[in-house]
């Protein structure tokens, strides 16, 4: 059984004298691995490799249960496995993105549908060693990738640590993550080609049953089926012209089609790096923030039945109020789910909030207290109703850390079932290092820790419609007197994810347009908030006068926005954007939002922005004295 998966000076002088002498060879000896110091590191990468913490452990993923990396304190006396091993920083928005692993390179192949995907090339190394580092170093493939290969439309860039790679993440290293493995690299540094055929889809492997719950299904072996075959991949032999070799394979790939919304292979590779980058930082989040956040049960998750009242009253909702069902609108960088191939329809529950509310509060609300130990509980969403449809997916991912704290998923119905209908379960990374899935049969719900355990639907759905709907909650007590404490919860987690990145700025050689493009069969972009006229100075709004504006960070540290009014008593926050990087927001004209730290709900130097009409960016630069602020 197969699924589809949706990763001191001094030192450093002796480094250099010690590589020189190693002379050139490329061949990588595995028997003389010797892990050098990372301020050497620093030296051949020119940025910061320092090790950011300390467990003890030898070399080998190997995991530890006691006492959190990152010190946060779980409660209930939970354990959660922890195999995080020192490794370098990992860096962010570089034309030459650094994989996690082989699931974060099938991931971004996904981002892009068939028709317009690119090829790839991706170079591996290893940072433990220094004949290699040196090897690599020459290669200048983040030079080269900058300036002299194809820009993003026509070529996705990566490099991948085959030393770091597996002592990342705080889960198992399964074998279809080992990205080297799986393309069976021999040398160090070596450099794979592959081509737009591979599209990401690799059959995970089924282990067996799990072992406490014969319900659940664990993944994770050496069965898998892989989406990009020895066929479809080009190894560089180290002699020839590297920046010729690429480009060739690269003109023999041909021209990409063009979605015709999109209109240009300007914003056709614009679209691909940002989706690009946020499904980096969605492989971020899932490692380091849900490794410094809180765990509160045993495995994070846990399938029951839905209560008959509340299945009852979905049910009928749905029924009442299905004329008003319509086409779910999307911001078009959001990686997590596959709108832009499949829609999701959405009927709006807000049409009977205060009976939906009632129904959260009364139902579902005590057996989440129940489930987790913590009380009381405040309901911080249930909406949907959502309808996935054939060949959806949904990616592993986690919740918002403020408001999505222990949530509920719930299968309502399944319809227009086929008659080789295939469940369409629900998986989850849980708190043994495992994953896991279950098959989430409607009239079932799971109760799942969404800000904790990475959870999605990364298998396309054959079975129909699925009809859902989704019920947050966080501690009462994140509000009130101990607010200050839940703060410092989520801080230490954003501070996690922080601790292990590197921010780059992305460079990269023109994108080329030609006559008479051959135009996508589906206009990929469209029926988002995405607007490809934006130069123009237009700006798109939705049916009520709503409409999107980015919001783009120029300081030299992570900031966040809040939106605030007279009628509300605290700022609600809307987004952290790191350093060059930003987000969108839909919002109305005359809104006001400001930029604050990290670590504060106060309005910087020059920070408040009011939303004007036709204004679709907003920057915010601030430097280290906090002075010379600009909107």
């Amino acid at each position: 059984m197969k699924v589809f998966a949706m990763t001191g000076v001094w030192q450093a002088c002796i480094l250099c004298v010690l590589l020189a002498s190693l002379g050139t060879s490329d061949a990588l000896d595995f028997g003389d691995l010797t892990y050098f110091y990372d301020n050497a590191k620093a030296f051949f990468f020119g940025e910061s490799f320092a090790p950011v913490s300390s467990n003890g452990q030898t070399p080998g993923q190997s995991p530890s249960t006691r006492q959190t990396r990152t010190g946060v304190t779980h409660f209930n006396n939970v354990t959660v496995i922890d195999y995080m091993q020192d490794h370098p920083k990992v860096r962010i928005g570089h034309r030459v993105v650094d994989l996690f692993s082989g699931w974060h390179f099938d991931d971004i192949l996904m981002d892009s549908p068939d028709e317009i995907r690119p090829p790839s090339v991706v170079a591996f190394f290893d940072s433990s060693n220094p004949k290699c580092l040196a090897s690599y170093k020459r290669l200048n493939f983040d030079s080269i990738a900058e300036r002299q290969l194809p820009a993003r439309s026509r070529l996705f860039t990566a490099r991948y640590d085959m030393h770091s790679a597996p002592k990342r993440p705080w889960y198992e290293f399964t074998p279809e993550m080992d990205l080297q493995k799986r393309f069976n690299v021999q040398s160090c540094p070596e450099v794979v080609f592959t081509s737009s055929k591979c599209d990401g889809m690799t059959e995970w492997c089924v282990r067996g049953q799990d072992e406490e719950n014969p319900d659940l299904v664990v993944y994770g072996c050496d069965d898998y089926k892989e989406s990009c075959p020895s066929e479809y991949r080009k190894v560089w032999d180290g002699k020839t012209n590297l920046v010729e070799w690429i480009n060739k394979l690269v003109e023999d790939e041909g021209v990409p089609k063009l979605s015709e919304f999109l209109g240009s292979y300007e914003m056709q590779g614009r679209w691909m790096k940002e989706r690009e980058y946020t499904t980096s930082n969605t492989h971020f989040r899932n490692i380091y923030m849900a490794q410094a956040f809180p765990a509160f049960t045993p495995r994070g998750f846990k399938a029951v039945e839905t209560p008959k009242e509340v299945q009852d009253w979905l049910l009928s909702f749905r029924d009442r109020q299905s004329r008003r069902r319509k086409t779910e609108r999307w911001n078009t960088v959001s990686t997590q789910m596959s709108f832009h191939e499949h829609p999701s329809t959405f009927i709006d529950m807000d049409l009977e909030r205060a009976a939906k509310n009632a129904i959260a509060n009364k139902y579902l609300k005590p057996i989440v207290e129940e489930w987790s130990g913590i009380a009381p509980l405040e309901l911080t969403a249930f909406y949907g109703i959502r309808e996935y449809h054939e060949n959806s997916f949904l990616r592993e991912h986690i919740d918002r850390i403020d408001t999505h704290v222990l949530s509920i998923t719930i299968s309502i119905a399944k319809f227009n079932e086929p008659e080789n209908a295939e469940p369409w379960p629900l998986r989850v990374t849980d708190f043994t290092g495992k994953q896991v899935s279950y098959d989430h049969p409607a009239g079932t719900m799971i109760l799942y820790e969404s800000s904790k355990v990475p959870h999605g639907r990364p298998t396309p759905n054959k079975g129909g419609s699925h009809v859902g709907a989704f019920v947050h909650f966080k501690p009462k007590h994140m509000h009130g007197s101990e607010a200050e404490k839940w703060d410092s919860v989520a801080k230490g987690a954003r501070d996690n994810v922080h601790a292990h990145m590197i921010s780059a700025q992305f460079k990269a050689t023109p994108e080329i347009e030609i006559e008479n493009p051959v135009y996508a069969e589906q206009s990929y972009g469209e029926g988002s908030d995405y607007d490809p006229v934006t130069k123009k100075g237009k700006t798109k709004t939705t049916d009520n006068g709503q409409y999107s504006v980015e919001f783009k960070n120029r300081s030299d540290r992570t900031l966040r926005v809040f939106w605030y009014s007279n009628n509300i008593d605290k700022p609600v926050f809307q987004g952290e954007a790191w350093p060059n990087a930003g987000f969108t927001v839909n919002t109305f004209t005359g809104h006001t939002f400001f930029w604050a730290e990290s670590d504060s709900e106060d309005p910087l130097p020059g920070g408040r922005v009011t939303i004007d009409p036709g204004k679709r960016l907003y920057t915010y630069s601030l430097s280290k004295s906090g002075k010379q602020a600009q909107v």
